[in-house]
């Protein structure tokens, strides 16, 4: 059994990864992390290119998604990121984007004290999720 997170210091925004013809959901991401050895799916939400949301993790129990702050951190990966060269690219559908927003707005709602961060503002070493979130998060309203 796990332990519920007992704080949300940060939301963070992940991306898969793949090129955009690509499509993938929580369960192909769930067997990639098994494999990696992790217990289950590291992310607590997955938006596939559709804007479809998927659950991974329930949202309190602590992810596997960026080293030294699963604890304290929601997890929420977007399905793309990365060209057919696999080099960094914001690829994400219009679709994505609304979902993204009501995902992230819901968990400010839940959790208002938690900042907003790509994964790339806690690890400099990613260049995930492939866009600036701090710019989308001014854009959007969110801060």
């Amino acid at each position: 059994m796990s332990v519920e997170r007992s704080k949300t210091d940060y939301i963070v925004i992940h991306c898969s990864a793949t090129p955009p013809d690509m499509d993938i959901g929580r369960e192909e991401i769930r067997k990639w992390h098994k494999a990696r050895g992790f217990r289950e799916i590291g992310y607590h939400f997955v938006i596939r290119r559709n804007g479809g949301v998927e659950r991974g993790r329930w949202v309190l129990i602590p992810g596997a998604h960026v080293k030294g702050y699963n604890s304290v951190s929601v997890g929420v990966c977007m399905v793309g990121g990365v060209d057919s060269d696999m080099k960094p690219e914001d690829n994400f559908t219009g679709d994505q984007w609304g979902a993204l927003l009501d995902v992230v707005s819901t968990l400010k709602g839940d959790f208002p004290e938690a900042k907003i961060v790509g994964h790339t503002e806690l690890d400099s070493g990613k260049a995930c999720p492939s866009f600036d979130v701090q710019q989308w998060v001014k854009r959007v309203n969110l801060i």
